[in-house]
């Protein structure tokens, strides 16, 4: 784990993943770059208003027998509303996303160095091949920006960042997200889970639940 300064008021930010660049003082809610062992200002993240998810920092789970534990969030909006992606730390060092959206969850993987079509080339209704993944029906593409985000991320996560997000799906329920960002594409694979087969624990507390 590297821990480092926040450079707006001095409290330690910890970074529990050498992929995270992008962390939110959780003492002054500054949004910080990493740059190698220097961290950058870059602006204060609002506070949240409460969207009722059951999850927090350090809420901890199991997928496919391994335990993971939650260490950043993005929370994206789009047209039609928002959903949120918990960035989650596995044992060994393994890295995920648990993707929350209309009352659905899913853990998704990051899938490297494949080659992908521009973006004005998919529709919905369309396919996609993803190499070493099979080929996937593309369900859905919403412009999208981020609204929030606190904890580390592997990426730069500042609100307004905007991206398009393709969400795809393959034959043998597999569900994924092709993401085009401003300097970036990223593409997600993984499956839908249950929330009780998450066996999670360290959840946020409702009153009535």
């Amino acid at each position: 784990m590297l821990t480092l300064n926040c450079p707006s008021c001095g409290a330690a930010v910890d970074f529990r993943s050498k992929a995270s660049v992008f962390a939110v003082c959780s003492f002054c809610k500054s949004t910080l770059v990493r740059q190698d062992m220097n961290l950058s200002d870059i602006g204060k993240m609002a506070y949240l208003q409460d969207d009722m998810t059951p999850f927090q920092l350090g809420t901890k789970g199991t997928f496919d027998k391994k335990t993971f534990e939650l260490i950043g969030r993005a929370k994206i909006g789009y047209p039609g509303g928002f959903w949120n992606e918990w960035y989650a730390m596995f044992s060994g060092h393994q890295f995920g996303w648990l993707a929350e959206a209309q009352g659905f969850l899913a853990m998704c993987f990051a899938v490297e160095g494949v080659p992908l079509p521009r973006k004005d080339k998919l529709f919905p209704g369309g396919k996609v091949d993803i190499v070493n993944k099979g080929t996937f029906h593309v369900d859905d593409i919403e412009e999208a920006h981020v609204l929030y985000g606190e904890g580390e991320l592997p990426f730069d996560a500042r609100v307004g960042r905007p991206s398009t997000c393709i969400d795809i799906t393959g034959d043998n329920d597999e569900m994924g997200t092709i993401e085009y960002g401003p300097n970036d594409t990223r593409v997600y694979i993984g499956n839908y889970q249950e929330y009780d087969d998450f066996h999670f624990q360290n959840v946020r507390r409702f009153d009535g639940w």
